[in-house]
């Protein structure tokens, strides 16, 4: 498995050929879709015979402050202390995180990952590193040693007639196939029947809404088109709107049948919680981002393009900023550890983030790992929260700076 192009991308580039697209696209009309009729938009759907949904972050989050807000401690989850990983994505710079997992397993401090959850091209790398060192050689290989056509093929007039997308996800669709063996398939079986989850995020594009998948548990359903469903799945988190065709897969609700479009969430979520029953105290929550904290300063005076993907990109980082926030405050009514490494903000890349170089991943590849194997310098808490780290308000327009 490989990365994708940036979901929460943090990055501008690739959002240039989507503002032409859009431009050339604007009298296209899309194909109707039998989608989940209105009535049941924005409403929880719950899996078929199980009444018991996984334990949402953002839920026991407020729960939580709620209870300190009325001057009581938050309420404790029972059982042993867990060990959560959170990925964002950030397109080729996965070769960071794949690095810093490998530098991990290296150093001997990896944990043996109890939850794993993941967005965009983060959700490839979330799937290996729940599985385990066993997977640490496909990390390195598949991140390092890439282009962009083992991922996606450009397909622009086609996709302009058809309204579906600038790109084609075939070659990666492939590669996902390949990689979902019975032996893949065997491993996040047992993983989950060891009582351990994997959760993928992607973006439902017609009710723009989140949808949380547990991948163990497709695996360990019975039904016969669990791998398809997985590679969907996975497909889906990694094909970015008005880039890539969304991935339709078919449903059921109420008893009625009708068909979601599914694409990169990083639009939705940078970075989520789910688990089966809480965060027990004592829990640590490993949050890995392959992008940086603040896109990359502009050097020359900016235009229209820049202008608009620009604004864009900087929603998405500033998206990413307030979950870590939301995860800070879920660890700290759950008594349980935040732990933040991000790429670093002074690396400078050579070419956009929807440029697979090779001698740019091997060296995004080995910063990560040298960092990790060196002994991460895992952050504890947000970005801009350490005393003297945000700027304070202006007084005029004479500064300093350290």
């Amino acid at each position: 498995m490989t990365a994708s192009p940036p979901g929460p991308g943090r990055v501008a580039a690739y959002l240039v050929p989507f503002a032409l697209a859009l431009a050339a696209a604007a009298g296209c009309s899309g194909k109707p879709v039998d989608c989940p009729p209105r009535t049941t938009v924005g409403k929880p759907f719950a899996n078929a015979g199980e009444p018991v949904p996984a334990r949402d972050g953002d839920t026991d989050a407020v729960a939580g402050l709620s209870a300190v807000l009325a001057g009581t401690p938050p309420p404790a989850n029972p059982g042993r202390p867990l060990n959560l990983l959170i990925m964002s994505g950030g397109g080729k710079y996965g070769a960071f995180t794949a690095g810093v997992l490998n530098g991990w397993t290296s150093a001997g401090s990896r944990p043996t990952f109890d939850v794993a959850t993941g967005i965009s091209s983060g959700a490839l790398t979330a799937t290996l590193a729940f599985l385990g060192p066993k997977y640490d050689r496909k990390l390195a290989d598949q991140f390092t040693d890439l282009r962009r056509s083992d991922i996606y093929r450009w397909q622009p007039v086609r996709g302009l007639a058809r309204g579906t997308g600038l790109l084609t996800a075939e070659p990666l669709d492939r590669l996902l196939a390949r990689e979902i063996s019975p032996e893949f398939m065997a491993d996040l079986r047992d993983a989950h029947a060891a009582g351990r989850r994997l959760y993928v995020g992607t973006g439902e594009v017609l009710t723009n809404r989140l949808a949380v998948w547990d991948l163990g548990a497709i695996a360990c359903s019975g039904r016969p088109d669990a791998p398809e469903l997985i590679r969907k799945v996975l497909l889906a988190a990694c094909s970015v709107p008005g880039l890539v065709r969304p991935v339709d897969i078919d449903v059921e609700v109420n008893g009625v049948r009708y068909t979601e479009l599914h694409a990169d969430a990083g639009n939705f979520a940078q970075a989520f919680v789910r688990t089966p029953a809480g965060i027990p105290p004592g829990s640590v929550a490993w949050v890995l981002s392959a992008g940086k904290y603040y896109r990359d300063p502009v050097r020359d005076r900016p235009r229209i393009i820049t202008l608009f993907a620009g604004a864009v990109s900087n929603s998405l980082y500033a998206l990413f900023r307030a979950d870590l926030v939301k995860l800070y405050a879920l660890c700290a009514v759950s008594r349980a550890e935040f732990r933040l490494l991000a790429l670093p903000q002074d690396f400078s890349a050579t070419a956009s983030s929807f440029e697979f170089d090779p001698e740019e991943l091997s060296r995004l590849y080995l910063i990560g790992y040298q960092l990790s194997a060196g002994g991460a310098p895992w952050r504890t808490a947000p970005p801009d929260t350490f005393p003297g780290e945000a700027s304070p308000p202006r007084t005029g327009t004479v500064f300093t700076a350290p």
